[in-house]
């Protein structure tokens, strides 16, 4: 019974789905890596929201981005908007609307330069080349809590919008050369105050994603070769213990007729 799966042929086939329900098996396993990633990444971000702002040189530097414990903390800066060199930046959808960041630098005590997203703006209805209505940054010495964010990569792809600059990425060493001062790599969205006009960047969510469900269906995957190399198999045994048809006798020719 069963013995045909001793078989060259059946013990290729049973090699096969053990090699692919190997493979199936890694991959959930990289799953659940991901989302042990994502429980450390959501920890580091809850941790970050409920830690005191600190100043812009604790967890910024001028020749290296921040590191990633420090993404999403809060610094407190004070210092002067450098209106001449404020820029619009393409393509940031906010509440699945699209529009632009509004990215003002701001020349701290020491004279270096924190890029502050100021906030969120629709595109103007008149097109993509007008200008939306931007409220003018505050003049004189400001106060300003901000979230840490870390360079963006890839050209900025700068244009214009109006009379405004317009990038399509906050690529820090582009931008600094443009401004001409020493500047932080990274930079904040602007918590409080925001000022009105401006829509505040909101935080980033807090959920897991789709690995565990995506590792579940791969170790079913991986299952259900072995259930259906039983069926198979089954259903081949069946075949096999089915008795051999009785061959029929023709019957004998008869008398010819007259």
């Amino acid at each position: 019974m069963y013995r045909f799966l001793f078989r060259p042929k059946w013990l290729l086939f049973l090699a096969g789905c053990a090699a692919l329900a190997f493979v199936f098996v890694e991959l959930g396993l990289w799953q659940l890596d991901r989302l042990d990633q994502r429980h450390a990444q959501n920890d580091r971000v809850t941790a970050a929201r409920h830690s005191e702002p600190v100043s812009p040189g604790e967890v910024f530097s001028t020749d290296r981005a921040p590191a990633k414990r420090d993404v999403f903390r809060q610094v407190r800066a004070v210092g002067r908007y450098d209106t001449a060199h404020e820029y619009l930046v393409r393509g940031k959808t906010v509440n699945d609307r699209a529009g632009l960041f509004v990215l003002t630098p701001l020349v701290t005590g020491d004279g270096t330069t924190l890029l502050v997203v100021r906030g969120w703006v629709a595109s103007s209805p008149k097109g993509a080349g007008v200008a939306p209505d931007v409220p003018a940054a505050p003049s004189g010495e400001v106060t300003v809590v901000g979230r840490v964010r870390g360079p963006e990569s890839g050209r900025t792809q700068e244009t214009r919008i109006g009379r405004y600059p317009a990038v399509k990425r906050i690529a820090v060493p582009a931008l600094a050369r443009e401004i001409g001062q020493p500047t932080y790599v990274g930079y904040v969205e602007l918590v409080k105050p925001v000022p009105d006009g401006l829509v505040a960047i909101p935080e980033p969510p807090i959920e897991e994603g789709p690995h565990l469900a995506y590792a579940v269906q791969w170790f079913l995957f991986a299952g259900m070769l072995f259930v259906g190399y039983g069926i198979y198999a089954r259903r081949e045994e069946q075949r096999r213990q089915q008795p051999d048809p009785v061959p029929v006798s023709p019957a004998p020719a008869g008398p010819a007729p007259q």
